[in-house]
């Protein structure tokens, strides 16, 4: 008996994390919050970097993948008063069709390629964005399936389905706290979809679900204070600060894609 106790605690401390890796992993979760609780996306985007400077990706993202789960669930019962339906039930059909095609076109196209074509689709939105445009109407059903179908390949290409649905909420005539509900439940769906895909392959391990456990708390934390600065700002500065954002990701996927060609 006492084996055992000993056998289930060295399993349990060689499962735990390094105290230091998990100061490192709160403070990048407590920073990728900030911009997920103010803007309504970007966390896995902010994160994924940040912790990738102290682990490796094969650990860091499916910490951000679990993270987003978990904290969308929170989000789903907080928001889905908020969320503009009309617009999001498409936008996740789409998505749903898209990320197993993004899968499959990841399979022949190299993926340091397709994280600078989504980088040069990123930046000219940017530019559309930075000089007014938008939409006079909420697009049809038809427009808002195939947006979600292009977020889809982008999520199933290199996991970035957040630039189709932040131009498509940032450019169409939604109010801005139903933009960034419905952004926010948008990634919990797609955030479903990847973590199947983690576990099937096994990258979540005990390390993962401990560090994901243990920054829980630091990003429900983060979200709420990034929402606190949502709520006291003005539209316009939120879409300011969406808009860098998206060149931030922009600039983060072309540096990692012609790093990963050289």
């Amino acid at each position: 008996m006492q084996d055992l106790i000993a056998a289930a605690q060295a399993s349990l401390a060689s499962a735990l994390p390094a105290p230091p890796l998990i100061a490192a992993t709160l403070g990048a979760v407590m920073a990728a919050a900030l911009l997920r609780g103010f803007t309504g996306f970007g966390f896995a985007l902010a994160a994924v970097p940040l912790m990738g400077l102290f682990m490796t990706p094969a650990k860091a993202v499916p910490v951000a993948v679990l993270l987003q789960r978990l904290g969308g669930l929170n989000d789903l019962r907080r928001n889905h008063r908020d969320c503009h339906w009309p617009s999001l039930r498409w936008l996740i059909v789409g998505a749903v069709i898209g990320s197993p095609l993004g899968a499959l076109a990841l399979s022949v196209a190299p993926a340091p390629v397709a994280r600078i074509v989504i980088a040069v689709i990123i930046a000219v939105a940017v530019l559309m964005l930075g000089r007014g445009f938008a939409l006079a109407a909420v697009p049809s059903r038809l427009a808002t399936a195939m947006v979600g179908l292009i977020a889809g390949l982008f999520n199933g290409l290199a996991a970035m389905p957040g630039p189709p649905a932040v131009v498509y909420y940032m450019s169409g005539p939604f109010r801005a706290v139903a933009a960034r509900a419905s952004m926010l439940v948008f990634f919990l769906a797609t955030s479903i979809a990847a973590f199947i895909s983690i576990a099937l392959v096994g990258l979540a391990t005990p390390a993962v679900i401990w560090l994901a456990v243990m920054a829980l708390p630091v990003m429900f934390l983060g979200t709420w204070v990034g929402e606190l600065g949502f709520r006291r700002g003005t539209e316009k500065l939120h879409r300011h600060i969406s808009i860098a954002s998206l060149a931030m990701i922009a600039l983060i996927s072309a540096a990692k894609g012609f790093s990963e060609l050289m």
